[in-house]
């Protein structure tokens, strides 16, 4: 059963507050280099209709705040 107003990832699962406060809290942005915090962004094309189905593309991604780049866990070189 799909929840109006809910958010579904790729397979169909529901993205929870859970879920996303997983991703890493802080690291290295791998475009500038430099120290940062991490935050979780949405991807995902939004809703969209396939047939006569209607559903949400949710894609998270875990990105940097400055760059929004891909966060290191370890300082780059």
């Amino acid at each position: 059963m799909v929840r109006r107003g809910a958010v579904y990832d790729s397979d169909g699962f529901e993205v929870t507050e859970a879920d996303v406060a997983e991703g890493p809290e802080s690291g290295w942005c791998s475009e500038c280099k430099e120290e940062c915090e991490a935050k979780v962004i949405d991807n995902g094309i939004g809703v969209y209709e396939y047939g006569s189905e209607r559903a949400v593309d949710v894609r998270l991604d875990t990105v940097s705040d400055c760059c929004e780049a891909e966060v290191l866990k370890e300082e780059p070189e």
